[in-house]
């Protein structure tokens, strides 16, 4: 059984009555509610101590559950842009091969010129976009 320690604390008459108050309306000894308050407020803290230990545990959950599939989502779209990039050269080839003669600029002129489009159609906001599909569909329609 636990010891019991007496120990006086000081309180505000105002604090003092609105303690009494409660304890009526509870039946219950006012002693007995300034141990149950004092237990809650301990009860909190120790609460929030160990919410930092808790949130650095799930920190380092997630971490060893993800890494492993952020490296492989990684891996993976490192492959696409290979590919990506491969498949570029190769239309790109393709497209200086069979452009008539007469029409038919450098291999260097035409990477260039698909760059330079590649990049302005990232920086490009949505609406854009549809707009500059559109275009594109009028035009060669």
């Amino acid at each position: 059984m636990a010891v019991s320690i007496k120990r006086s604390v000081d309180l505000s008459s105002k604090t003092y009555e609105a303690l009494q108050q409660i304890a009526a309306a509870q039946h219950k000894p006012v002693s007995e509610l300034i141990r149950k308050y004092i237990n809650d407020g301990m009860n909190v803290d120790r609460a929030s101590a160990d919410i930092d230990f808790i949130r650095k545990q799930i920190r380092e959950e997630l971490d060893n559950m993800l890494k492993p599939q952020i490296n492989r989502l990684a891996k993976l779209l490192m492959r696409i842009g290979m590919m990506t990039v491969s498949f570029c050269y190769f239309n790109s080839k393709l497209v200086h091969m069979f452009a008539p003669l007469d029409e038919r600029v450098s291999y260097e002129e035409l990477m260039a010129e698909c760059k330079h489009n590649a990049a302005a159609y990232l920086n490009m906001r949505d609406a854009s976009l549809d707009a500059a599909f559109r275009e594109f569909d009028e035009n060669n329609l």
